[in-house]
Order: C-alpha cells, then sequence, then structure tokens
C-alpha cells in the first residue's frame, strides 16, 4: 500500500490505541481497589475452572437463522454457535480455525480469497458460503473475503447450514457465518488481559475492557495484536484489530450503538509448495518459494449505527447503518512447478493487485410481536440498501518468471522477475436492493410455522480502463434480480424435543458480483429439502441434533449439444449431519459432530470434457470434530480433540485427490485464582503432514506443523 494509506492507517490505529491508554488509570485504580479488598480477606478462595454446560446452545436464539429471534429449537434448519468460551479453548485465533470446528465445514483458505474460504454441504467458497459482521452481508470483491481479522473482538460465531438467502441475499446455498461482536452491556466495568506466546516466536497481546459509564452510557473496547514469524519460512504475520462501541440509552425503549472496528493486516505471503510426484516431500514443508519482498496486506475500516426502538408492547424498530472501507494489496510469485529435469523449481506469475471496496448500507425492519386469530404471531418487514464501489489494479498479464532449488531456494525479489506495470485494470459501482418478510406463527402449544420471503436486485456498472496490454476502455452493465423463500413447520411433543421440515430456495451468483465481467449470466437459482429432529435430556446433560437434506443447484455454466455455452448445468448435494454433547460426569463433557456429504455434478460439460456424475473439486464428503473436556481438578482441566477432513478432488475430472487428515489439539488449564488463568495449548500434536488447506494450481497450501503455545487471562 502507499506510504500515505500506511500513514494514515497508522494514525487511525494511534487515535485507538491512544484512547485505550486513557481509560488505563481509571482501570488501574479500580483494579486496585478490587486487590486491596481481597487483601482483607483472611484466605483466597480460588474458583475452580467449571467445564461449558450451554452445550449446543438449543434454548439460544441465532441471528445467522433469522431476524425472529428464534431459538434453535424454534428454528426449523441446522444452527450452531460458536462461543468466545470454546474459541478461547481451542486457541483458534482466526475465524477460519474457529468455524471449521462446526459441523461439515472444512478450510480451503489461501492468501488469493482472504484466507477464509470454506466449504459445507457440497459447495465451497465465498459464493456459496456468505459471511456477514455484526449482521451486515461483507459483500465479496473478487473472491475475496479478509474481516473480522481476529477472534478477540468476537463474542460469538452464529451459523445456519443451507440456504440462507432468504436473510442475506445472493450467494448463501452452502451456509451463512455471522461474526457477532463483543458489545457493550449495563455492567461493572471489568476488564481483561490475554497474553500468548509459543512455537515460531507467537507473540499475542490483547486486552478488552467494557461496562457502565453511568445510568444511560455504556462501552466496550477490544485491542488484540498478533505477531508470529509462522511455521513456514518467512511466514511473518503481524495483525493489528481494534474495536470499539458506544451504547446510549437515553430510555428504556430507545439503543443507540455506535461501533467502530478497525484492521490492519500482514498475512503471512504463503502460496504453499510445489508437487513432487502428486505429493508434497516431507523435507521441504517449511520451504517458502515466494519472493523475499512479498505481500500480503489488507486494511479495514468498519463504522456502524445501530438503533433499537421499541415502540410500544408489541412493535420495535431496527435500523443499522454502516460503512466499510477495505483496502488490499499483494505482491507475490504465485505459482511454483517441480521441473524434474533441472531439480529446480520454476516459478511464474510475478502478480501485483491492489483493491480499493467501499460499502455504505443500511437494513431497517419493524418487528411485530402480536397474535392472529388467537394464535401468537411474531413478523419482521424490512427493506436493506448498499452501493458498492470496487476498485481493481493489476500487472496484468503477470509476466516474468524464475528458478529457484526445491531444496533451499534462493528468494530473490520481486521486481527482478516482473515484467508488466501495475495500473488501474477496472472500476465498478454495485447498487443492491432488497425488500424482506420474515414470520412466525404458533398455531399451537406444539406446532409452529416459519415463513420467509426475499426480492434482491443488483444493478451493476463496470468500466474497464485502456491498458498498456492491449486492453481497450469500454464499459457494461447488467441487472440481476431473483426472489428467494423459505417454508418451515416445527413440532414439539414436548419441551425436550423439536421435529422440523423445511423448503427453502437459495440465490447465487455465477461470477463475483463486484467484478463480473460477462453481462450475460443470470443468478444460478438453488433450492433445499431438509428434515430434523433436536433434543435434550436430563437437564440438557445431553443434546444432540440429525439434519438430513437435499440441494439442487440449477443454472451452472455449461455446454449444450453443440457446444455453446449456457447456463443449464446442474448440481446436487445430499448428506446428513450429527451433533452430539454429553455431560456424562459433573467434570467431564463431550463434543461431537460428523457430516457425510454427496455432492455430484448432475450436468457439467466444459469444453470437450464432460464431468456429469463427478464429484466437485476441493469439498470432502466426510468431516468430524470431536472435543473432550475434564475437569481433573477443581482448578485444572484438561481437554482435546481432533478435527478429521476427508479426501477432495483437485479437479472436476477427478482424477486427482487431497489427502485426507486428522488433527490433534489439546489443552491444558489452571484456573489460579477468580482473576487469573494459565493455558498451555499443543496444536497439531501428530504433525500431520497430510494437513491440506487448499490446493494452489500445481501446489497445496500446507497447514501448520506441530506447535505449543502458553496463556495468560487475567480479569479484574
Amino acid at each position: 500500500m502507499s506510504h500515505l494509506q500506511q500513514n494514515i492507517a497508522r494514525q487511525r490505529l494511534a487515535v485507538a490505541v491512544a484512547a485505550a491508554l486513557a481509560a488505563v488509570p481509571a482501570l488501574a485504580q479500580q483494579g486496585g481497589m478490587k486487590v486491596a479488598q481481597q487483601a482483607e480477606m483472611e484466605e483466597l478462595e480460588v474458583r475452580a475452572a467449571s467445564l461449558d454446560r450451554r452445550g449446543l446452545a438449543l434454548d439460544s436464539a441465532n441471528g445467522a437463522g433469522g431476524r425472529l429471534g428464534l431459538s434453535a429449537m424454534d428454528t426449523p434448519a441446522s444452527v450452531e454457535i460458536v462461543s468466545k468460551e470454546a474459541i478461547a479453548l481451542k486457541g483458534d485465533f482466526s475465524g477460519n480455525a474457529a468455524v471449521t470446528r462446526a459441523t461439515g465445514f472444512a478450510s480451503s483458505a489461501s492468501p488469493g480469497n482472504g484466507g477464509s474460504s470454506t466449504s459445507v454441504r457440497g459447495f465451497n467458497g465465498h459464493g456459496s458460503v456468505v459471511t456477514t459482521y455484526d449482521g451486515t452481508r461483507l459483500y465479496v470483491g473478487s473472491g475475496t473475503v479478509n474481516f473480522p481479522a481476529d477472534t478477540w473482538t468476537v463474542e460469538r460465531v452464529e451459523v445456519l447450514r443451507g440456504p440462507g438467502s432468504v436473510i442475506n441475499g445472493v450467494g448463501a446455498i452452502g451456509a451463512t457465518l455471522n461474526y457477532v461482536p463483543k458489545r457493550p452491556e449495563f455492567e461493572p466495568i471489568t476488564t481483561e488481559f490475554d497474553v500468548t506466546g509459543g512455537s515460531n516466536d507467537l507473540r499475542r497481546f490483547a486486552v478488552g475492557s467494557g461496562g457502565a459509564l453511568g445510568d444511560s452510557v455504556a462501552f466496550r473496547l477490544d485491542v488484540v495484536n498478533h505477531r508470529s514469524d509462522g511455521y513456514v519460512d518467512r511466514a511473518e504475520e503481524d495483525r493489528t484489530a481494534v474495536a470499539g462501541a458506544l451504547l446510549f440509552r437515553p430510555t428504556d425503549d430507545l439503543d443507540i450503538r455506535l461501533s467502530v472496528d478497525f484492521a490492519d493486516t500482514e498475512d503471512a505471503p504463503y502460496w504453499g509448495a510445489p508437487l513432487v510426484d502428486g505429493e508434497v516431500p516431507g523435507d521441504i514443508r517449511r520451504n517458502n518459494y515466494n519472493v523475499a519482498d512479498a505481500i500480503v496486506a489488507y486494511q479495514d475500516l468498519w463504522p456502524r449505527l445501530n438503533l433499537n426502538w421499541r415502540i410500544n408492547d408489541n412493535l420495535e424498530l431496527r435500523s443499522d447503518t454502516f460503512y466499510m472501507d477495505s483496502e488490499r494489496q499483494w505482491r507475490n510469485v504465485e505459482s511454483y512447478d517441480y521441473n524434474a529435469a533441472s531439480g529446480e523449481v520454476d516459478r511464474s506469475f510475478y502478480l501485483e493487485i491492489l483493491h480499493d471496496q467501499e460499502q455504505l448500507g443500511n437494513r431497517s425492519d419493524l418487528l411485530w410481536r402480536g397474535s392472529i386469530a388467537g394464535m401468537e404471531n411474531r413478523l419482521s418487514v424490512g427493506a436493506e440498501v448498499n452501493v458498492i464501489n470496487f476498485s481493481h489494479l493489476n500487472n496484468s498479464p503477470y509476466a516474468g518468471g524464475s528458478s529457484v532449488d526445491l531444496d533451499k531456494p534462493v528468494p530473490g525479489r520481486w521486481a527482478d522477475g516482473v515484467g508488466s506495470e501495475t495500473t488501474a485494470d477496472f472500476d465498478t459501482e454495485t447498487t443492491q436492493g432488497a425488500v424482506f418478510v420474515d414470520n412466525v406463527l404458533a398455531l399451537s402449544e406444539q406446532w409452529q410455522l416459519v415463513a420467509g420471503l426475499r426480492y434482491d436486485r443488483i444493478d451493476y456498472e463496470r468500466d474497464d480502463r485502456a491498458r498498456s496490454n492491449g486492453q481497450a476502455a469500454g464499459s457494461i452493465d447488467s441487472e440481476l434480480s431473483g426472489s428467494s423463500w423459505r417454508l418451515g413447520a416445527v413440532y414439539q411433543p414436548n419441551d425436550y424435543t423439536s421435529l422440523y421440515a423445511q423448503a427453502s430456495t437459495a440465490m447465487d451468483s455465477i461470477q463475483s458480483i463486484l467484478s463480473a465481467s460477462n453481462p450475460d449470466l443470470d443468478l444460478a437459482e438453488g433450492e433445499q429439502l431438509e428434515l430434523g429432529i433436536k433434543q435434550q435430556f436430563m437437564d440438557g446433560r445431553l443434546q444432540y441434533t440429525v439434519a438430513l437434506y437435499d440441494i439442487t443447484k440449477h443454472d451452472l455454466v455449461s455446454a449444450d449439444p453443440g457446444g455453446v455455452q449456457r447456463q443449464i448445468g446442474e448440481q446436487s448435494s445430499r448428506g446428513v449431519e450429527f451433533e452430539l454433547f454429553w455431560l456424562p460426569l459433573d467434570t467431564l463433557s463431550v463434543d461431537l459432530n460428523m457430516a457425510f456429504t454427496d455432492p455430484e455434478y448432475e450436468e457439467f460439460v466444459s469444453g470437450d470434457s464432460d464431468y456429469s456424475g463427478n464429484t466437485p473439486r476441493n469439498v470432502p464428503e466426510r468431516t468430524a470434530n470431536l472435543w473432550l473436556t475434564w475437569q481433573a481438578m477443581p482448578a485444572w482441566t484438561v481437554s482435546g480433540g481432533l478435527r478429521y477432513v476427508g479426501e477432495r478432488y483437485l479437479n472436476d475430472a477427478n482424477s486427482a485427490e487431497l489427502p485426507d487428515y486428522t488433527v490433534w489439539d489439546a489443552t491444558l488449564q489452571w484456573q489460579v485464582n477468580d482473576q487469573l488463568r494459565v493455558s498451555l495449548r499443543g496444536k497439531n500434536l501428530s504433525d500431520s503432514e497430510d494437513y491440506v488447506l487448499a490446493p494452489y494450481g500445481n501446489q497445496w497450501i500446507l497447514g501448520d506443523g506441530r506447535t505449543a503455545e502458553v496463556g495468560l487471562n487475567y480479569r479484574f
């Protein structure tokens, strides 16, 4: 990024940090008072390290599943919550690490997609898995979503598996992920410090504070800096995230919350290792074949204004106004091919790309609680509008090349191999608008009917810039529109059982909405049928869910019998998912989830190849997560588990595949006293060489090997 941009970012960060430091004296004084009070006690009371008994959180509301405030038991869909306690226990510092603990999710992260791409229910990537932050949709610019930067600012991650277009619009056929930030509360001020150090020179410092500043104002401030040299050579990462919020409650019926998030990220410039005879040799796992001055950098600013007005006992107005500014830069050599004849790695694609993305929008709705013909009813009616400007610069056609030794690569510098100047490529302006209706009707004490309808319209303009590579100036515009709906029923024969069925539809974009180059491609459409059961027994000590689904996605680009490319293709996915929480003893808990899916191209022709009947690339058919927690002694907790991802095909021809992998993690926690907790974590304890996050051309992006870290958490 330019020096001016970097200076502005530093100034923003300095202001945020100064605000945090300004609060320290008062907080320290309060903390000192608490310490003094404790010193007067005759003995120190040590708090036991208790187990998290919420389990699957079946009685908790889930915002990813809708706007009606329904609990998981009342929602006719597969919803899940990843809590901040679970994130902290396992040391999942990135959003991708946290969400791939959820049922059916597998990572397909690479620097090119922001390190956040996942697959679920047979569909892969940001075009099929929607990300929202604080309920705000993050529109995908050229396949990239890089926010939130760190899980320290997150209270929980809400998950909806299956189509979510009726809630968030285009691009939600596989799942929806809603990151809920920590928010101000009218409670006594508390402060939390968290320090972590570990393998690969990990240095992580975080502070969070929040509470009431008076009867009508509350605040929340969270700051984290995360640095590491990386498991791979020259894969340093350095990110700082700041999240602040003020809550103003002038009356009991009105909440006004101003929130600002800022993140400055220098991510690991690592694009994988080349394949030798179809695999990555173990002795080159820690090699980095990128240039020495490679760049993967993101800067994000997210101010938001939220208004919640309880007009009367039955009517509530909710309005969110938001602005996003995201700047990204990549400057790398990204393609590595092993040359058996020379024994070297041939590098190509000396590539530089810059994004400048701005999003301004508002989402508002009225929530009505009342009755219809004596039956309880909850209705949400609203509208949403977004204006997104996106600028794309690059050095296409990405000329240049070099060769380095396989075992001991000498990186060189980017300018040594580049052949093209970085200039403006295209600018786009996208205007999105939607209207939506959600409703839940209690037909009886046992039956509920949930329905939703949404209509989206997207107007898109793209201006291509004249370039020295031969690209002529020009412009295109297109209009996309479509509707989605869901209809579900929940039957609860008793207080601990929910049986549900749901039919829903979704819309997906064949190409990235903010960078589309073909105005003739329409939205793809999909539909899902899902049946499930959710139960909890023994006062919540045993909880489980089972879901069966069948999804079909139409209008994929495929060739007709004459070889003409048309939107006539079709992809399907059928599967079953299982979640379990079990507390067999007061000191032992078991968390388990498994997913089995059968994805298939029903009709898909590309060029001279017919892939109909094949499995889509980079989609596992089996995933599982297991985590056991044992409170060995009142102040000591031992926990550990695994994540398993099955084989994934590397191409649509299904001629090559990624290996399956199992990663083992463990944590030992000591609750020293009410304020201090010490954690020892080990990750990928088996040091699995098959731990592959994603393919990238003829190379594999590998997950980290065995690491260890120690964390200290202090609250007052």
